[in-house]
């Protein structure tokens, strides 16, 4: 199945944009009255007649649309981004082909980077939903301060910050039965004494995830996964 994106379905708009027309016509060579599958990024997908060949605007018109299957526990990936920025876009196309359901960067004492290309992040996240056949787009926040991420937290989930220390529950046993999760990954440099005192007040749980010592993005990816498979 190959996916095209086009946000504004449920607003009315029923036509691929530029650069998809263009692949839908210059290279995939549809035709009029062919049909494609279109997702929104909001959980539907849409079968679609295609009414204009337009290399620059592709039409067309609904057939059928069905819901994706919602996820078992929907989660919220806060997570310092890499020194490498190559690095946090290959996270961000692994954690949306899982079905993440938001990602914030945080900014730490010992973040090694302070700004990011959040457009081209959000163009890796769009093409993975696509490659992977999902409908939904997670939201992407741009880097924030510790304080301003603790604000974007549902109060009502379950909050958990991955950690190497010897208080910590290990993954297995603490995020069993999760309908809604927030896991916080930490800088290379790891979290300072007051972060963790920070986040442990405004109620993140210490997990571990097993006894290596894992890079930022494999921690984080190591996170989302287990707590997939955990709560399948």
């Amino acid at each position: 199945m190959q996916l095209f994106y086009q946000p504004e379905i449920p607003e009315g708009v029923h036509h691929l944009n530029p650069e998809e027309s263009r692949h839908c016509v210059k290279v995939l060579r549809k035709k009029v009255n062919d049909t494609i599958d279109v997702v929104d990024g909001k959980g539907t997908f849409y079968r679609v007649m295609i009414l204009e060949t337009n290399p620059k605007q592709v039409s067309f018109t609904i057939v059928d649309r069905r819901p994706e299957t919602s996820q078992p526990v929907s989660i919220h990936l806060a997570v310092a981004p890499t020194k490498r920025l190559e690095r946090i876009e290959w996270l961000v196309e692994k954690v949306v082909e899982l079905g993440v359901a938001r990602i914030t960067f945080v900014e730490c004492e010992h973040s090694e980077r302070h700004r990011l290309r959040l457009e081209r992040l959000q163009r890796k996240a769009i093409s993975a939903m696509k490659q992977s056949l999902r409908a939904t787009l997670p939201a992407i926040n741009d880097l924030l301060p510790m304080d301003d991420f603790f604000s974007l937290v549902d109060p009502e989930s379950t909050k958990l910050l991955a950690h190497l220390s010897e208080e910590a529950i290990p993954i297995t046993q603490a995020t069993q039965h999760l309908t809604d999760c927030c896991v916080l990954i930490g800088p290379e440099g790891d979290f300072s004494d007051q972060e963790l005192r920070q986040a442990q007040e405004q109620g993140f749980r210490t997990i571990s995830l097993g006894n290596s010592r894992l890079r930022t993005e494999t921690a984080a990816l190591v996170a989302v996964a287990g707590l997939r498979l955990i709560n399948e």
